[in-house]
């Protein structure tokens, strides 16, 4: 089972607009907090079989390897309310043999305002064995194909939130344009500028 890969030009960064239901709200009409990790996945899951054409599932059937979760990084910037479109990006941030780190980041209908962002880390694990298995050489071409980097991690998780604030921050303010003005490079340009 192999991944598609007959797309010249993959989306590093594909997005997805999704209402916010009833069901997964708190008494003041917020997201709870749990169900943004939800929100993440299914948006994440979505993103890799319509932009990479690789359905995690069928993949779990017929090899018997799948990634598994082993940790969450999560920062709550303003909430998400009831039957609000919301819009989330996810992106591969980082890749290895046998692990991968994702980033999900949600935003307002207007993608000017920032709303949570995730960082998910996995590790490629093989369910006939039960031990951590490598990524075959069709998934690390895509991988490299659409990581952001892989060569190295990106900075801590805190200083990348506040650098994502910082970005949206500015996008939300009225603004002459400016072709130094670090507010045209987008908030992934600034990920690995040094």
């Amino acid at each position: 089972m192999g991944c598609k890969m007959d797309h010249p030009s993959l989306v590093t960064e594909p997005s997805s607009k999704v209402c916010i239901r009833f069901q997964d709200c708190d008494p003041f009409g917020h997201l709870y907090n749990a169900r943004y990790l939800d929100y993440f996945i299914n948006a994440r899951e979505d993103h890799l079989a319509e932009h990479y054409g690789l359905d995690i599932y069928e993949r779990q059937r017929e090899l018997k390897e799948n990634w598994l979760i082993t940790k969450h990084e999560i920062a709550y910037i303003s909430p998400a309310g009831l039957r609000e479109t919301v819009v989330i990006k996810t992106c591969l941030l980082a890749f290895t043999e046998d692990s991968l780190l994702m980033e999900g980041v949600m935003l307002d209908e207007t993608e000017c305002h920032l709303k949570a962002v995730l960082w998910t880390r996995f590790r490629y694990f093989c369910f006939k064995s039960l031990k951590p298995s490598k990524h075959s050489p069709d998934l690390m071409e895509l991988f490299g194909a659409i990581a952001l980097s892989e060569t190295r991690d990106p900075e801590t998780f805190d200083s990348r939130v506040a650098e994502l604030r910082k970005y949206y921050q500015m996008r939300s303010l009225p603004r002459q344009s400016s072709p130094t003005d670090p507010g045209n490079l987008g908030p992934r340009k600034l990920l690995f500028d040094s």
